[in-house]
């Protein structure tokens, strides 16, 4: 593994130099075979393998200093409190890659914690990240999980684990609030040089390179959560720490995918007052952009950084409306606009599920309307919409070739939490079978997988409210 330290070069003012500290009798349990060879990683190499557990040291593997807004409040120091960045790497493209390990052990960021991970939260982000990948969603990604006979206690005693993650970057918003509020002014410049050398330097011939960087992290940040709200994704922790200057999905812990749909869906239990909603997380996105652009509040004028900020809502609805005219089939994105209106009250009176009702659009018959019907009390307000719907889809395309677009843009299957849990709970058996038949369908979701019929159906009446936390 050819490992690069671009992000050690900026000094001691950045992070703490940190090693893994290995887990007790540590195991390899599943390996990402096909981002290993994309990273030029060996994952049979031995020498390898004992870097990514801590077996091995690297010399400049660091934790990151930063700060964050965590629900609505500012914490002035964060940083990676169970994290180890071991270096980069390039990808077949030569783009960057950041290694970074998650449950590696205390830091001096850890604040009173254990600096580790168990295996629940552990196989619950790889699988997310997998299935962002595989819905073409921008995300960090899992290379490997190593499982251990280690205890890690949460609410109970759970099995240490250890995650290696990559990401194009683990720069967050909180990287340049950290900064800003210490009143380092000289490191916030180096930290803007380097993001701008390092991820925005065809930017750098710009009349004004910083706005320009702004503004395409602005519109980054506008087409992700775009995404998310086209999939029913919520994240569930949208703090500042938690955002990527690139614009990946970062850091998952309590999140979900909306299963019967209801906007006003909070997913993580810690989430106390709803903040992170489903619905508010397009508004979220704006509140922490202001929170960077605060950050540069001497390298722009005010009314510069609100021209910046203006470029979110428009580029956030247009994607939007783009990404729903596609899921519908429908060329114009106004016309489908005005589609998803009734459709979401309906969908939200018939507690309709969100990925399987696209699904069954998908393959939906203008002459076979009985599978859809059935899937309603209310059959005559969904067929009235679906009449409306077909007169606006039926504009002389050839329809056998919109179905196949929309197939390829509506998943067959979605990240149910129950499915989560039962993969977790034969792992914490023993038995890995389950997560590699979950993750065989995430990573190819719009593919049929006849094999695989009962990961596609509704979650049973035990799987249905499911709780998810902070805690990990």
């Amino acid at each position: 593994m050819q490992l690069h330290h671009n992000y050690a070069t900026l000094g001691y003012e950045f992070f703490a130099h940190t090693q893994i500290q290995p887990l007790l009798k540590q195991r390899l349990v599943q390996v990402n075979q096909p981002l290993a060879d994309d990273l030029n990683i060996d994952l049979t190499d031995d020498l390898t393998l004992k870097q990514l557990s801590g077996e091995v040291s690297v010399d400049d593997s660091l934790s990151m200093v930063y700060a964050g807004h965590q629900f609505g409040g500012f914490t002035p120091r964060l940083g990676d409190g169970r994290g180890v960045l071991l270096g980069e790497v390039y990808d077949q493209q030569q783009r960057l890659h950041d290694i970074h390990i998650k449950g590696a052990g205390q830091t001096p960021f850890s604040r009173q914690g254990d600096g580790r991970a168990v295996l629940r939260s552990s196989i619950r982000e790889y699988l997310a990240s997998e299935y962002m990948h595989g819905l073409g969603i921008p995300t960090s990604r899992a290379l490997a999980l190593y499982t251990s006979e280690q205890a890690v206690y949460r609410e109970r005693p759970e099995t240490g684990a250890l995650l290696v993650r990559t990401a194009r970057t683990h720069i967050r918003f909180g990287h340049f609030e950290y900064f800003f509020a210490h009143k380092k002014f000289a490191e916030l410049q180096q930290l803007i040089d380097y993001s701008l050398d390092t991820y925005f330097a065809h930017l750098k011939s710009h009349e004004q390179p910083i706005k320009a960087m702004l503004i395409e992290i602005v519109e980054r940040t506008a087409r992700l959560i775009a995404q998310w709200q086209s999939v029913g994704f919520q994240h569930g922790v949208m703090n500042t720490d938690n955002f990527s200057i690139l614009g990946e999905t970062i850091d998952y812990g309590p999140y979900g995918f909306m299963e019967d749909f209801n906007d006003t869906w909070v997913c993580n239990h810690s989430d106390y007052e709803g903040r992170y909603a489903f619905h508010r997380q397009p508004g979220i996105g704006l509140w922490n952009l202001n929170c960077l652009m605060h950050a540069f509040s001497n390298h722009l004028s005010r009314d510069e950084l609100i021209e910046v900020l203006k470029h979110y809502e428009p580029c956030l609805q247009q994607h939007y409306n783009e990404l729903m005219a596609a899921k519908l089939g429908i060329q114009d994105a106004a016309q489908a606009e005005a589609l998803l209106e009734p459709l979401y009250s309906l969908m939200r009176r018939e507690k309709l599920d969100f990925t399987l009702f696209f699904r069954l659009l998908s393959k939906h018959d203008e002459n076979k309307q009985e599978t859809l019907l059935d899937e309603v009390v209310d059959r005559k307000a969904l067929a009235d919409w679906l009449n409306y719907y077909w007169s606006i889809r039926n504009d002389g395309r050839d329809q056998a070739t919109v179905k196949t677009q929309v197939l390829r843009t509506n998943p067959k299957f979605v990240l149910r939490n129950y499915l989560a849990h039962q993969a977790i709970e034969s792992a914490e058996s023993g038995n890995y079978i389950p997560l590699k038949e979950l993750l065989n369908v995430l990573e190819s979701p719009f593919d049929e997988h006849p094999e695989s019929e009962s990961l596609a159906q509704r979650a049973p009446d035990w799987g249905r409210d499911l709780a998810v936390s902070c805690s990990s």
